[in-house]
This record gives C-alpha cells, sequence and structure tokens, in this order.
C-alpha cells in the first residue's frame, strides 16, 4: 500500500478541539509546517481556514466530547476526515511538552505517516439514534431514584402498602389520599419521567421497525425494541469487528487481564468499554429462562453451578453476544431448537466446547450497497 507521504498535492490537518477554542496545524506530504493557528469554536470559521488549504485535505480529530460538530463542519468542505483514538494516540504520541500545538502537530504527523490509530464515526443519523438510547436508559434510571425516594417516606411513617404498588401508574395513585407533600411531588416527578420515557419509547421503536438488522435481533427471546436499536445503534456495521473476541472486548465482556512470566491474573471485567450495550445485553440474558435449553441459559447454569451467579450471568451474557456476532454477519433470524434440518452456525469458545447455535433463514435482506434502500 502506498505511503500517504509519497503523495503530493495534499495538506494533512490536525485539529486539538476544544470546548472554546480549536488549535489547527498543517503540514504538507513531507512534513513542512503550511500554517499553525488557533481558531474560535465556530464551525463556520474552522471551514473557511480548511477551504484556504492547498490541496487535497486530510483532516484528523480526537474524539472528544466536543467532536461531532466540528467533524461535520471539517466534511462539509470536502476534506476526508477520520476521528482519531484518544487512548491509543497517546501511546505513539506521548510527549513530554503537552500543549495544544503540539498535540495537534502530533495528529498531524501521525496522519501524514499512516500511522494514526482511529475510532469509527458514525454519520450523523446513527449519532442521533444514540443519543435518544442514552437518553432513554438515563430517564429510566432516573425513575429508580424517585422510587428510592418514596419508599422511605412511607416507611418512616409506617405505612404498609402492597408490593408492587409503585410500579403500576394507576395503582399508586391512591398515596395521594395520604396528602403527603413528599410523596405527591415524588408521584408528579415519575409521572413526568415515564412521559417523557413513552415519547422516546415511541422514536425507538420507529428506527427498530425501519431496521433489517434489528428485526433479525428482535427473533432472539428477551431482545425487545431498545436493546435490538442499540445494538445496531453502537456495534453495527458489524465487519468493523474481526472476530466475536474483539467485540467482546469492545462491549465489556473481557477480564482485565495481567501478566508477568508464568503468573496470570484476571481481574474485573474492562471500564474503557461501551456499558450501556453490555448492561442491556446482560438485562436481556435474564430471559434465559424463557428457553431453558438454550445455549445463552446452558453457559450460564454450568458456569453458575462452579463460579457464582453473577459469574454465570455475565458468561449468559457473553453466550447471547456471540449469538447475536453469528446473526448478523449471517443475516439469520435466532431459533433455540430445530426438530428438522437447520444451518448451524459455529460459535468459537476459548475455553469451552464448541456450542452449535441453530437459526433459521430469513425473508429479511440487508440492503447492499448497489441496492436503492442502501442510499
Amino acid at each position: 500500500m502506498e505511503s500517504l507521504s509519497s503523495t503530493q498535492g495534499e495538506t494533512f490537518v490536525g485539529l486539538d478541539v476544544h470546548r472554546k477554542t480549536v488549535v489547527a496545524t498543517a503540514v504538507d506530504p513531507l512534513g513542512h509546517p503550511v500554517s499553525q493557528v488557533t481558531l474560535g469554536p465556530s464551525d463556520a470559521e474552522l471551514a473557511e481556514y480548511l477551504r484556504t488549504l492547498p490541496g487535497t485535505k486530510h483532516v484528523a480529530l480526537e474524539a472528544c466530547p466536543v467532536w461531532e460538530h466540528f467533524f461535520d463542519a471539517a466534511e462539509s468542505t470536502g476534506a476526508a476526515v477520520v476521528l482519531s483514538n484518544p487512548l491509543k494516540t497517546r501511546l505513539i504520541a506521548e510527549a513530554s511538552l503537552k500543549t495544544d500545538r503540539v498535540d495537534s502537530e502530533a495528529l498531524a504527523t501521525l496522519l501524514r505517516l499512516g500511522a494514526l490509530p482511529t475510532s469509527y464515526a458514525p454519520p450523523s443519523a446513527i449519532r442521533d439514534l444514540r443519543a435518544q438510547i442514552r437518553e432513554r436508559v438515563f430517564y429510566r434510571r432516573k425513575t429508580g431514584a424517585v422510587l428510592q425516594r418514596i419508599y422511605p417516606a412511607l416507611l418512616r411513617r409506617g405505612i404498609e402498602y402492597e408490593d408492587g404498588l409503585l410500579q403500576h401508574r394507576r395503582k399508586r395513585e391512591v398515596l395521594r389520599d395520604l396528602h403527603l407533600s413528599e410523596v405527591d411531588r415524588g408521584l408528579d416527578a415519575l409521572r413526568y419521567l415515564e412521559d417523557l420515557c413513552r415519547e422516546l419509547d415511541r422514536g425507538i421503536e420507529e428506527a427498530c421497525e425501519n431496521s433489517p438488522e434489528a428485526q433479525l435481533l428482535r427473533t432472539i427471546p428477551g431482545v425487545g425494541p431498545l436493546t435490538a436499536t442499540a445494538v445496531v445503534a453502537f456495534l453495527t456495521p458489524i465487519e468493523r469487528f474481526s472476530s466475536v473476541e474483539k467485540l467482546s472486548s469492545y462491549v465489556g465482556l473481557c477480564p482485565t487481564t495481567r501478566q508477568s512470566a508464568d503468573s496470570i491474573h484476571y481481574g474485573s471485567l474492562k471500564r474503557d468499554s461501551n456499558g450501556l450495550v453490555r448492561w442491556l445485553l446482560v438485562e436481556a440474558s435474564w430471559h434465559r429462562r424463557r428457553v431453558p435449553r438454550g445455549a445463552v441459559a446452558r453457559v450460564a447454569n454450568r458456569v453458575g453451578r462452579r463460579r457464582g451467579k453473577q459469574q454465570g450471568t455475565i458468561a449468559g451474557t457473553h453466550t447471547l453476544l456471540k449469538i447475536i456476532y453469528a446473526m448478523l454477519k449471517r443475516k439469520e433470524a435466532f431459533r433455540s431448537q430445530a426438530p428438522g434440518p437447520s444451518t448451524s452456525v459455529r460459535i468459537r469458545r476459548r475455553h469451552t466446547t464448541t456450542a452449535r447455535i441453530c437459526v433459521r433463514r430469513t425473508a429479511l435482506e440487508l440492503p447492499t450497497a448497489n441496492s436503492p434502500s442502501a442510499s
């Protein structure tokens, strides 16, 4: 493959972006500096600067809380924009002198050499869907926090209540007859949060219905519209992951490993991972009791007997992720038991025997790059 540095007529730009400033460094294919400026947080100012640079522009910026609108502004100028992985970039280009100008110059240099570790930058529609899913999960967790404020208010006053009373919207309205301001405020907050969740659920369900991949995942017991849409939004295109082991590492279902000579220590699950998808998959794996003879239940029960219930749940979730990976790779729907001839998807395990997950072909087809629906 031809190195980027051998290509003439190009400019490589590194952007160190912040909430209030953007430091841009541009170099030519030989590494000679073209310009280095400090810009404001305006998208228009960044786009105007990039248009003044000669040749074909290649732009790199680090993933951070404000990268999205800068990424879109740079793309609008026709530049080839990539998103840098900040953790891996620091390992390669760590410097004793750390300033914004040094960081932007390091990004431009790594981009010129073709050595910049990049992250996947989803399109704008997927980013909006991800934000909607995060918002929905945030408000649902807040409802649990509100419930934990109402329960103590009742217990302090010695008020007995039916189990699950607060989970039913109509039944809990009887608590208003107590005329307790603390409880009434909690009920009002609970109603407001549930209305927000319902509004967000409608948008998520619509996105799920319009996604062939999400419809495939809905055939798995325990996977609802929220989980299916989240998997599609955060994990697809599945071709980003060359193996199910790399997908497991991204989701955070692999333990941390520390090795020195013959000593190996496996610690807790990775924290620098997608905790939202991991949490949703763990919740979905609890539905394994609906398919007690399925692969998820078998693995969870076997590991649970040896290592405990928590370890069994993680092992079952890992098996569920393997099933999802195989389904998205092969575009096949889930089937737990196959009374007749079926297609078998082999799922590799590192420390256990090979499991067979039976699936059946489905009429749902993913759009190809040349199909009208892919545009």
